[in-house]
């Protein structure tokens, strides 16, 4: 199979969906706040603020806004990747930066630079399947660990979007990020 997803079948309204997130993206844009996050973002103090307090109020921010704050004032590639709980088997919802590669969107699971791997990822391990949110469309996907021949390629793609990733990969040591190719049309 492509790792673009080329001879994945046809689903009509997969693809419908698909459109509508071209669409959504091309409104991405940056501003001021994406300047600062991208400086500050390299910081482990802006790490440690971050991870505490805004998850939960992406996840209402992206829902409320049907991602317009993601998309338009922060100007990130944003997703909302919903899995079931690893142990727990219940859902669980986490905002992330994406890249798109053809029709598939990769996820990186760089836990801020902390020396751990971030729960979702177990989740995924767990329970490949999943759905995505991007502004108003959720997608359902399968996700696929990347190995470690593309993983390099595609990270660097993540630290030209956020180039906090570099120092979160230096601040992991020897713990290399997860990193999942989600398919869509699961």
């Amino acid at each position: 199979m492509a790792a673009d997803g080329a001879d994945e079948p046809v689903d009509p309204a997969v693809d419908a969906a698909l459109d509508e997130i071209s669409r959504f993206e091309e409104s991405r844009s940056a501003s001021p706040l994406t300047r600062a996050a991208r400086a500050l973002g390299r910081t482990r103090a802006f790490a440690v603020v971050y991870r505490t307090l805004m998850p939960k109020l992406d996840v209402r921010l992206a829902r409320s806004t049907q991602g317009w704050v993601a998309a338009r004032i922060k100007g990130f590639p944003e997703l909302l990747l919903n899995t079931t709980g690893a142990k727990s088997g219940q859902p669980r919802t986490n905002p992330l930066l994406y890249i798109r590669d053809g029709r598939d969107f990769l996820v990186v699971g760089t836990n801020f630079g902390q020396p751990k791997h971030p729960g979702w990822t177990a989740n995924l391990r767990a329970t490949p399947r999943a759905s995505i949110e991007v502004g108003p469309t959720t997608v359902p996907v399968t996700a696929e660990p990347v190995g470690p021949e593309d993983f390099d390629a595609l990270f660097a793609r993540f630290v030209e979007i956020y180039p906090g990733y570099a120092n979160y990969l230096q601040r992991r040591g020897a713990l290399p990020p997860r990193m999942f190719r989600l398919r869509p049309g699961a």
